[in-house]
């Protein structure tokens, strides 16, 4: 029931913010468009952006675990751009609120973890603050590419995105380990 409810409320907020702004959705309407009580609200989300974060989490995080190899990093790209582009108006409208952090914190976990399987799979035995380093680099770079991809309007083509991190990352991860292990 706890889903369900949460799921009235994700569907609710996603229709909100097709016509209001996220920053003027105030929980006492979405919880009388959603037919929920704010105390229900409240029972499972702390506020609108932890609603929002849910979300988020549900639509991407999860469906990207299933891309977590080496092999697959490109797919898991590729799911991430599409989801984007099948909610365009829900991520703009998030990217141009006061939420937009959250938007933000969503990119940097998933291209954490698109980087961090190309590292695990390059030297699984690598020390932690290293991995670390390497996929917090790499991953703010795929980040940055993204935010700018939405602060243009989403035009340049998804494989474009796509093929650009893979000539970044095609050889660079290796060559991040092997300067740390020779130069470290």
């Amino acid at each position: 029931m706890a889903t369900d409810t949460k799921a009235v409320l994700a569907r609710t907020l996603r229709d909100m913010m097709a016509t209001t702004a996220l920053d003027h959705i105030t929980i006492s309407a979405l919880t009388a468009k959603a037919g929920v009580t704010r105390n229900t609200f409240y029972y499972h989300f702390e506020d609108i952006y932890s609603l929002l974060a849910w979300i988020y989490d549900q639509e991407i995080v999860t469906q990207m675990a299933k891309y977590a190899q080496i092999t697959e990093w490109q797919k898991a790209y590729r799911v991430l751009l599409d989801y984007i582009d099948d909610n365009r108006s829900f991520c703009i409208a998030s990217f141009h609120s006061v939420a937009r952090d959250l938007l933000e914190q969503l990119l940097a976990t998933v291209a954490d973890a698109l980087v961090r399987s190309v590292v695990n799979d390059a030297d699984p035995s690598l020390p932690k603050p290293l991995t670390d380093d390497i996929c917090n680099f790499f991953g703010l770079a795929i980040v940055a590419q993204v935010i700018q991809w939405l602060m243009e309007g989403m035009t340049v083509p998804k494989k474009t995105l796509v093929h650009r991190a893979d000539i970044m990352l095609t050889g660079a991860v290796q060559n991040a380990i092997h300067n740390a292990q020779t130069l470290g």
